[in-house]
């Protein structure tokens, strides 16, 4: 074996180097990219730890489409019939990693695979954040997608990808060597010449990673290549034996999709950070953290209402919902009188929450739960 031995390495036109040797063997490299890549930030995966679940830990008997567990991942279903899962975070993880989204077999659901049935985990990513990706130029740029996985059952599973504006697919697959092991998969899908991301705050890209497919479903239709899309199938050789058994079970973590033709080390960001991502895309508080808020403000004649503002801009005019609500009481004249809480309005950074007021000309009145633990949810997510 020979031995390259130099002091520093700097390039013909450059003024000062740009690797630089230390006498113990150490150097030192001022780089600008890796792989094409930045070396922050290089992560357009949120949540990819599985760290952040703001819902739910737990979720049961699923049958549709819908983010139950880990923030930003969605648990796609088509065409399932019968077929129920459960999800779950896990303390299940590789070296480096405290959780992983788990995803199991409900109760007496394991059994076959309808031709058009289709399940698959995914995240969608907003395409103001893909900007770098300069798709649509000669310049596009390729990206790689790379993550960790454990499961029951080995075999081949695909990978659908989908430029959103576009329509277009790109398809690949990875094995699953060795059962209830973990193992990193990187797959670098290159770049679209052909077909803009547009700059925007919707669906720039997903990614679908296939734990089920259907002979319908499956097909080498755009595989390795970008093409329209063709119902995303999965490719040739996807495993489509998975949930067959009622002890199959499936892990992911470690998620990380970045500019460039090379997997780097995971981007592990701050909690903090990584909550504040997520709460772009959806946000749920509790409305009485202080047993009891003043409804200040007027609206009308029959209504008192609260503003609560979030803690980041949410992506879009979030959808609001309520939950839990069990029972609400106004305080008025010395009693408190059972009450009706609404949802008036939302804004990307605020939502205002109605009192259904029992008199008029009322200024504000104090308000309270009396029963459950009233939750409003805001949702934004692409």
């Amino acid at each position: 074996m020979s031995t390259l031995r130099v002091d520093n390495i700097r390039h013909n036109s450059a003024t000062s180097d740009a690797i630089t040797m230390a006498s113990d063997g150490t150097c030192t490299a001022k780089l600008t990219s890796i792989g094409g890549g930045g070396l922050s930030h290089r992560n357009k995966v949120i949540n990819g730890a599985m760290n952040i679940c703001q819902r739910a830990t737990t979720q049961n008997t699923i049958s549709s489409n819908g983010y139950y567990i880990a923030d930003r991942f969605n648990f796609n279903m088509v065409s399932v019939g019968s077929f129920r899962t459960n999800l779950f975070q896990s303390s299940q993880s590789p070296d480096g990693f405290n959780n992983s989204l788990g995803v199991s077999i409900g109760t007496g659901t394991a059994g076959a695979i309808a031709s058009s049935e289709r399940v698959s985990l995914e995240q969608r990513i907003e395409a103001q954040d893909l900007q770098d990706l300069s798709f649509g130029t000669s310049a596009a740029k390729s990206f790689t997608l790379s993550f960790y996985v454990r499961s029951s059952r080995t075999g081949q599973y695909g990978i659908n990808m989908r430029q959103h504006d576009s329509g277009k697919d790109y398809n690949e697959k990875f094995d699953i060597s060795v059962a209830n092991t973990w193992e990193r998969k990187i797959i670098t899908v290159t770049g679209n010449t052909g077909d803009t991301i547009a700059d925007d705050n919707g669906i720039g890209l997903w990614f679908r990673i296939m734990l089920r497919a259907g002979s319908s479903s499956v097909g080498n239709v755009n595989y390795q290549s970008w093409g329209s899309s063709d119902a995303d199938k999965a490719p040739t050789g996807q495993q489509t034996t998975w949930g067959t058994d009622a002890n199959d079970d499936f892990y992911l973590t470690g998620v990380q999709l970045e500019v460039g033709d090379t997997a780097t080390s995971f981007e592990h960001r701050s909690i903090s950070d990584e909550l504040r991502r997520c709460q772009r895309y959806y946000y749920q508080f509790e409305i009485f953290p202080n047993q009891v808020v003043n409804f200040l403000s007027a609206y009308g004649s029959t209504y008192g209402k609260v503003q609560y503002s979030f803690p980041v801009t949410m992506r879009a005019n979030p959808s609001g919902g309520l939950s839990d609500i069990g029972g609400v009481q106004e305080y008025l004249n010395g009693q408190w009188n059972n009450r009706t809480l609404s949802i008036a309005g939302t804004r990307k950074d605020f939502v205002q929450i109605f009192n259904q007021r029992s008199d008029s000309g009322f200024g504000g009145q104090y308000v309270r739960a009396s029963s459950g633990t009233p939750i409003c949810t805001l949702n934004a997510e692409l």
